[in-house]
Parts: C-alpha cells; structure tokens; sequence
C-alpha cells in the first residue's frame, strides 16, 4: 500500500509544481523578449545592441536563432550570454551542441557552419532541452533585414487573458489528468486486501467485534497512507534530479523549477490519508470478517446495470444542460459544472467496467484452452480485484482520447487551409516561399536556390504588405518584370507600368482586399504612402504557376507601375517548386538559403500553422498524459503481483498435480488483457462522447482523430505486453512446491 500510494503522491506533488515552473519559465520569457513593444525610437549609442532573428527548423526541430552585433562597450547582453561572440562565431544551447554532434545531421552542421565559441547559460533557455543560438554579426543596420536596435533586453507584462476554449481546454486537462490519480490511489488502498481480510478472520476468532476489525482496517490504511506519503515525497525529491533529460515534444523543465507550492503540497499530504481512509470505509461495507473466514457479500450477487450509467449519464447531461458555451467558462459556476459533469463522466467508467466483465465471463467459461479457462474462472470469482487496478488505466485513456479529440477539433479552427487548383503537374510537388527583408534585389537568389536538390523551379519578385491608411486591411503586392508574372498568372499582355489584379484560390472565404486605382496605401506598418496604380487587367492564377495559391486577391505590378519607392521597400523573395519525394528537401532548401543569407526566412505554405497558445497547452497536458499512463502501468504492476502472491498456494497446487508454468503464464497474460481490453473499448466510448460534448460547447464541429484513438488503444496493449512481462519472475517464484505449505 505504501508503495503504490507513494507512485501517487510523487505524481501529485509534481503537479503542485507546475505553477512554479511555469512562474519561472514566464519570467524567463520576460526577461529575454528582444522587441520594442513600446515602438519608441531607440538612437544609437555605446549601450546598444543590434538584433535580428534567424529561427530556423530541422526535422521538424524548431531552433531559436539571433543575429546579434554589439554598437558599444556597454550593450546589453541577451539573458544566457556572459559576452557577444565575434562576427562569425556563434554560442548555442547545450541541447543544440548535442544536436549538431550526433551523426546523420550534416545538413543542419551546413546551416550553421560557424565556430562555437561557448554554450549559452540556463537563464536564457526556457528549458534544458531547448535549441538555441547566438550568431556573432558585422554590418548590421536598424530597419534592414530585420534589424531592430535595442538599448535593454525584458519587458514586463500583463499576461493576456487565454481565449475561453484555451480555458477549457485547460481544466479539461486538469481533470483527466488528476482523476486517474486519485483512482489509482484509492486502487492502492485495497493493495493486499484479501491478506487484510483474512487476518481480520483471524482476530474475530480470537474475540474482537465488527466495530475493533473496521478499526483496525482504518488503522492500517491510515499508517500506510502516511508511510506512503513520505515515500511519496522521496521518490519527488530523487524523480526532479533527473528531469532534466525528459523531452517530451519540445517541452523540457530544468529540475530546479519544479518545487512544489507549499499550499498545495499541504493539499496532498492532508487528502491522500483521507482519501485512504475513504477508501477502506467503503471497501469494509462489503466484507464481513466472520471467526471462521471470510465471507464476502458481493459472491453470488448479480451486479445490476441501471444504477451504473446513471452516473456517467448525469455528467453527460450536466455539462450539455449547465453550460452552454466556452465563454461559460470563465465563471466559477461554470467551471464547477463542467468540473463535475467531467467526475461523473470518468468516474462513472470505474462502475460500468466490472459489470462489463461479468457478463462476459459467464458466456466465455467453459470452451478454450486451459489457460483461458483458468484466467475466465478467477475473474469470475475475483473480478472486483481485476478491475481495481484497471480502472485508473480506463480513466486515463478515457480523458486521453477526449483531449485527442479537442486537439484535432481546435486545431482544425486554428490553421487555415486554403487547398491549391495549381500544384504542378506531379503529385509530389509543393510550394514553398524563401524570404529576405531589404536584400540586394540584384542578386541571383533564384538561380543559386533553383541548384538545390529536389528543387525544380525558382522564381524571384519582390513582395509588399501595404493598408489602406489610416486603418485599412493587410493587402498583398508582387513586383516582377513580366517575364516572371506570366509565369504566376495568365496576363493578357503585359509591358512595363502595368498591373494586374488576381482572384483567391478556392477556400479562401476570408478574403476581404478590395484594389482601387488611386487609394492611398501605407507601405508596411510605418512606411511612406503609396497609391495603387492603374489597374490593367483582371487575371486568373495559372496552372501550375510557383506560387501554388493565392490565398487572397492580390495585386501583380511591374516595377514601373509600383515606383522605385515600393521596390525599395519590398522583401526580395524567391517562390519554390521541390518534390517531396527527395530525402530532406525542406532542409536542403532551409540549408542553401541560410547559406546564402543568415536572415533568409523560409515558409512552406502547405504546412500547418499552430496557435501558439494552443501548442503550448497540447504540449503540457501531453506531457502530463505520458507520466499518468507511466504511473498506471506502475499501477497495474503493483496490482498484478499481488494478485500472484494471493494466488501463491492455489498456483503452487496446480504445478505439483502437473500444471505447465507455460499455461500459469498464458493464464496470467489473460486475466491481465481481458479487463484492459474491455476497459480500452468504453474508455473510447466514453473519450469520444466527452470530446463530441466538449467541443459542441465551443460551437465546433467534432473531428474524431481515429489514429490518435487507436494510439491509445495500443499504449493500453503495450501496458499489458509489458506488466505480463515483468510478473513472470513473480510466477515462477509462486510456483514452487514450497508454496503449498500453509500454517
């Protein structure tokens, strides 16, 4: 008990950690923003420092990159760094060091071919596991490539309230991954409990009454509750020196972050006894220690259905009555119904499972080999047991798989999709774009990049944001000669001065840009005005054109229709033809174009873009479901070999009247599969009809991620491939003749 109770608390106490991590990686965010969010003029002097950012990705990695050139003595230096590298020379992460060291990742040592001139220090890392470098610059001026000056880095803010479905999300996660611990604990309570009833037999026959054996129950959950706490508190204490090399997608916490909240840790070490005691309380309500052994009342009984799905039933039914939308959420009241709705739903399972089991023991006794006949005849007669230690593995997977299906609805209304009509003749070729603020126009990008492996096209025109003044909508220009717009659209003749105006693709529902000659425009956010020019013609999107899609109407002009003030102030481009099908074609383009330019921005259209919001809260309750699904495998193991060890003499028996350990082994293998498969199947039940509910609240539509469920499915397989494994020892230490002795 004491053990099993521990694993809990060591997962409650971190999650009492997580608001101090997150305290210390906000103000770690804080302390390194490098942008003038005040838009004040910042002058040169000796206590500046130029900033430009060259993030990058590899494989899917995301690495943080600056730009960085001292304008004095007394810059500031960005958190991390105890000096500026030189020009050329770079300081990275400890994580990224490692990155560029491991074999097979030639192409990022290309990127960032620079000499390492030192590591960068945990204050300007929000994690251990962070990819992060500094690139040592020359020639740098504010307002070009990117460029901005800054005379101090930090800045301190408000945080912004979380939109209401980010809200949700988030309690969601709380309670899927704080209900299966408590399951679990409560489970551990009943850890040895048919030993617990027999010696409780055994003081009834020497005198003691109901009353002094509940006592006395009471007692020992009590005592190993307490126990467990403590040994809960010493598996934290050694658990957070490791932390630092769990990655679990990008998120890392360094260990000294993860302290817990004395409040809530006071919470933990007051409710898990309580809990315990709880526990027992009830558990003794079915047992009846008599003088001559024990009988329990639940043999025999026929467990009845209805009242069992009245409880999930009422969850389901609380939260589509009591709370109407997401923005109900940002209420007390309505965060305690969806709270509640959300308990019995998850804590409804646990009682639907064992009646579930049951009923399909006693249709499939009887037939099978002989290790099936055996598991089918202990879950009969010990199925209580059976789905004790399962349970919490159902309400984990149950919650996984509701916040599967929340991801898959919000991410779907958080990325923009806007399907292309122009691919390209093959069906592996995509679009990417390759971006560089105020670069040399005259310079043959396009060329050098179209000599990249797997790249088939390169086409280079300059690229303008400008708005109607004063508060107008983000609209689109592209400037090429007419060479390069008849390869982006069918112009019908075209001579330097003109300009063309070219429908959205289909799918972009949104596009809200109007093109009239003559309205005054402001270039970028802050630049000098400019006025649309002549409209020549209107234009469709040619197939098979390097810019794939028009995601809004755009305008194409000439250099002479734009002006020479336009072209200045425009971001040179160079728009990509590649196959997929060519091995790390993303990074070969992302290689060439770091190594032509540091402040190259690429961008592959065709890939989902994230809310950032959204990708931090999916990377944390992620984070939170692997160490669940970790402490109910713990679970199951502690569950499985005490089963063994209350089977000791019955197992013992059978190998002495020829029993093969092979057919103890099957059998051990299917009481362990057949509650976890019953189980998996109501917790995608019950995960589907909570994920469906929870995002009807937020006026979604439910897309169900039939991978992601099945993912689960086979963690739950896994679970039990991998207890069955781990309880052989303990078989082949129970069957020994030994066992059979008895006092």
């Amino acid at each position: 008990m004491a053990a099993g109770i521990g694993v809990g608390v060591a997962v409650l106490l971190l999650a009492a950690s997580v608001p101090t991590a997150r305290q210390h990686r906000d103000a770690r965010i804080h302390g390194r923003i490098d942008v003038n969010l005040d838009d004040r003029v910042v002058p040169a002097s000796r206590r500046t420092v130029l900033v430009s950012d060259i993030d990058t990705v590899f494989r899917g990695i995301a690495i943080r990159g600056r730009l960085v050139e001292p304008e004095g003595p007394d810059a500031p230096l960005p958190p991390g760094l105890d000096r500026f590298p030189r020009p050329g020379e770079m300081v990275v992460s400890p994580a990224l060091g490692r990155l560029l060291a491991q074999p097979g990742n030639g192409l990022l040592r290309a990127r960032l071919d620079h000499p390492v001139a030192g590591e960068v220090d945990d204050s300007g890392l929000l994690g251990p596991g962070e990819y992060v470098f500094f690139l040592g610059g020359e020639h740098m001026e504010s307002g070009v490539a990117g460029a901005r000056r800054l005379d101090h880095f930090g800045k301190v803010y408000a945080d912004k309230p979380l939109a209401p479905d980010l809200v949700l999300l988030t309690v969601v996660g709380i309670v899927v991954l704080l209900t299966p611990v408590a399951v679990f604990i409560a489970a551990a309570t009943r850890f040895g409990g048919e030993h617990r009833d027999r010696r409780l037999a055994a003081l009834r026959l020497i005198g003691a009454d109901r009353g002094m054996t509940a006592g006395i129950a009471a007692g020992e959950a009590l005592v190993s509750s307490l126990i467990g706490v403590v040994v809960g508190a010493a598996l934290f204490a050694v658990g957070r020196r490791f932390v630092d090399l769990v990655d679990v997608q990008g998120l890392s916490v360094f260990a000294r972050d993860l302290t817990p909240e004395p409040s809530l840790a006071a919470v933990v070490a007051v409710a898990v006894p309580c809990l315990s005691l709880v526990s027992a309380h009830l558990a003794m309500n079915k047992v009846v220690a008599e003088p001559l052994g024990v009988v329990r009342r639940s043999v025999g009984a026929k467990r009845r259905l209805w009242w069992r799905v009245v409880l999930p039933l009422f969850g389901l039914l609380l939260l589509w009555t009591s709370v109407r939308d997401a923005s109900q959420v940002r209420s007390t009241a309505g965060v305690v119904a969806l709270v509640a709705g959300m308990l019995a739903l998850l804590v409804g399972v646990t009682a639907v499972v064992p009646w579930l089991l049951d009923r399909f023991t006693e249709r499939a006794g009887g037939a099978g080999p002989l290790s099936w006949q055996l598991a089918v005849r202990r879950l009969r007669s010990h199925s209580e047991a059976s789905t004790r230690s399962v349970n919490g593995i159902v309400v984990a997977v149950a919650g996984a798989i509701a916040l599967q299906t929340l991801f898959t609805g919000m991410a779907h209304s958080h990325t923009g999709d806007h399907p292309s009509t122009a691919r390209g003749p093959a069906p592996d070729t995509r679009v990417g774009v390759v971006r560089l603020v105020g670069a040399d126009s005259e310079k043959p990008y396009a060329s050098l990049l179209a000599r990249t492996a797997g790249v088939t096209r390169a086409v280079g025109f300059a690229e303008l944001q400008v708005s109607e003044v004063p508060y107008g909508v983000p609209q689109t220009v592209r400037i090429a000669d007419c060479a390069v717009l008849r390869l982006l659209a069918s112009v019908p003749t075209c001579a330097n001065g003109d300009a063309f105006v070219v429908a959205p693709g289909i799918g972009s529902t949104d596009d809200t840009t109007e093109w009239e000659a003559g309205t005054r425009m402001r270039m970028g956010t802050s630049g000098p005005d400019w006025r649309v020019p002549r409209i020549t013609a209107t234009a469709r999107a040619r197939a098979g054109n390097p810019q794939g899609v028009f995601p809004e109407t755009m305008l194409l002009a000439t250099p002479g229709a734009a002006g020479a003030t336009a072209t200045a102030h425009a971001t040179h481009a160079v728009s990509l033809e590649y196959r997929t099908s060519r091995e790390d074609v993303h990074d070969r383009i992302r290689t060439a174009a770091v190594r032509l330019n540091p402040q190259f921005q690429v961008e592959f259209p065709e890939d989902r873009k994230e809310d950032t919001a959204l990708s931090d809260i999916r990377r944390a309750l992620l984070a939170g479901v692997a160490v669940v699904l970790l402490l109910i495998a713990a679970s199951m193991l502690i569950g499985a070999v005490e089963q063994l060890r209350d089977q000791q003499r019955v197992m013992a028996m059978l190998v002495a009247v020829g029993a093969r350990r092979r057919t103890l082994n099957g059998s051990v293998l299917w009481q362990t599969a057949l509650p976890v498969a019953i189980g998996m199947l109501v917790a995608g039940l019950v995960g589907t009809a909570l994920g469906g509910t929870l995002l009807h609240l937020m006026g979604r539509t439910a897309v169900f991620d039939w991978i992601g469920m099945l993912a689960m499915a086979a963690i739950g397989a896994g679970a039990v491939l991998l207890v069955t494994a781990l309880t052989l020892p303990t078989v082949r230490q129970v069957t020994r003749v030994e066992g059979i002795r008895h006092e």
